[in-house]
């Protein structure tokens, strides 16, 4: 990734990483968009922001609407600064000189306006209101050429606000020196917003579609987490193996407990004890070894309640400072959003044991479900960079009966070791056992355990006689679903 320096920071999370850096200075970029795709936000977060670097910005509007309504909308937004309105972000209407004097009148008053104040940060806010001015293609090229030269000889940065829906053949968008899509798009129910750069003149940046959030602190952009992060190869060098919490369980691991810096795939129908084998592994948790709980399906009040009543003193851990416990809600819930609020939890803290409770989560917030391996792939990456031994859950539909097999897919991007928890039918009970499929570079023990859950929490301890027959095939009796 290029260098930062020299680049001017936009302010706007998540876009300088796309940009590698930031906007370059003296340039002019063509930001487009449909109305309430989030142009005007955007232009305003990045006068804002270099207004705190004891910067100018001066913002131009060439439509009718006032600026006091403009301000109104803008005050509920965080990075909003009266104080620094008009003398550091002035608001100019450029309305009645576009209607006077043309392209030549805005260009007179883009020169005066900066000059006076010394703008670094230059906002045209309606750009297709100036297409619509001209007489002719050519009339318009030159006005695009001569804004260039205005912004070198001012070394000053011009974005050009527009939503008009004109296409890269266009003489504005060959000319300029950048330009920005801020779209919207809807699948299904829900809607989103995205952000893509076409062209950005002197410098690399990251192609594609990248979504973006707009909240009360105003953008966001939210580069594919597969572009930036889990890039470099892993170096090898893992941490000790990470007891479980379970003796018997950390004896078929082979190593003594998880593997260090692993990621496992809890695998299995709702109540086998996914989630009690996963707080059993984050209650080991201690000053050297921090936990993480993050969940999607319970509150952290409700799995402080289950930690607790199986003993595992989770509430005094967290009090401790040993356990975290982080909730996200799954509505309207981004990919890229939850890998980069789960990796930011994990080094705020320097989370050492994860347990993700919920890697459904991930498959039901992928908008494209084919980024989901590649996704994963970065994630688990970026973990483990961090010294991170994880634990996902997974659930089965199919509680019981049929054939039992099991379809990975994406899932096996982030499945290092995989556990299978199943149950079977015997003696008019159901009973739960747990095999282990896979263990990361480990003579790891392949026995069918059975599974109990104790008021210590999960224990497992060799089969009964009788299931043992059934599970091995040395009885006629054949049990759904315990093939594979």
């Amino acid at each position: 990734m290029p260098s930062e320096a020299g680049r001017i920071a936009t302010g706007i999370p998540g876009l300088d990483s796309v940009l590698y850096g930031g906007l370059v200075p003296a340039s002019v970029y063509i930001v487009q968009g449909s109305p309430g795709a989030g142009k005007t936000i955007f232009s305003n977060q990045l006068c804002f922001h270099r207004a705190t670097h004891g910067e100018k910005a001066l913002y131009v509007t060439l439509l009718a609407e006032s600026h006091s309504r403009l301000m109104q909308h803008l005050e509920g937004l965080s990075f909003y600064d009266g104080e620094q309105v008009p003398d550091s972000v002035y608001y100019v209407s450029g309305f009645d000189d576009l209607q006077s004097e043309g392209l030549r009148g805005i260009l007179r008053l883009l020169h005066s306006e900066s000059r006076r104040m010394g703008a670094r940060t230059i906002v045209v806010d309606g750009l297709f209101a100036l297409e619509e001015s001209v007489a002719s293609e050519r009339d318009f090229r030159k006005f695009v050429n001569d804004l260039a030269i205005l912004a070198n000889l001012l070394g000053s940065t011009i974005l050009l606000l527009t939503s008009s829906r004109r296409g890269a053949t266009s003489p504005e968008f060959t000319m300029v020196d950048g330009w920005f899509e801020i779209g919207t798009m809807t699948l299904d129910y829900r809607s989103y917003r995205y952000f893509q750069v076409h062209k950005f003149r002197g410098s690399g940046f990251i192609m594609g579609r990248h979504m973006a959030l707009i909240s009360g602190d105003g953008m966001q952009v939210l580069p594919r987490l597969e572009t930036v992060v889990g890039t470099a190869p892993h170096n090898g060098n893992d941490a000790t193996p990470l007891a479980t919490g379970c003796a018997a369980l950390d004896a078929m691991l082979g190593g003594g407990g998880l593997p260090g810096g692993s990621s496992t795939l809890l695998l299995g129908p709702t109540g086998i004890g996914k989630t009690t084998l996963g707080l059993q592994f984050v209650s080991q948790a201690s000053k050297a070894e921090p936990a993480l709980v993050y969940s999607f399906y319970e509150t952290p009040t409700r799995v402080l309640r289950k930690g607790d009543a199986a003993g595992f003193e989770l509430t005094r851990k967290v009090e401790s400072g040993d356990v975290e416990v982080l909730w996200q809600s799954l509505t309207d819930t981004l990919l890229d959003d939850i890998g980069y609020r789960l990796l930011a939890a994990v080094r705020r803290r320097k989370v050492k044991r994860l347990f993700v409770d919920g890697f459904d989560a991930f498959q039901q917030s992928a908008i494209y479900p084919e980024r989901l391996a590649p996704f994963l792939a970065a994630l688990t990456t970026a973990l483990r960079e961090e010294g991170v031994t994880a634990i996902f859950t997974s659930e089965m539909p199919q509680l019981i009966g049929g054939e039992a097999a099991i379809a990975f897919g994406a899932v096996s991007a982030v499945a290092e070791n995989i556990m299978l928890m199943r149950y079977i039918e015997l003696d008019s009970e159901l009973r739960r056992i747990l095999s282990l499929v896979k263990v990361r570079e480990s003579d790891f023990d392949p026995s069918i355990r059975e599974i109990l859950i104790t008021s210590s929490g999960l224990q497992l301890r060799a089969l009964p006689g009788p299931m043992e027959g059934l599970l091995t095939g040395r009885a006629q009796r054949q049990i759904p679903g315990s093939q594979g």
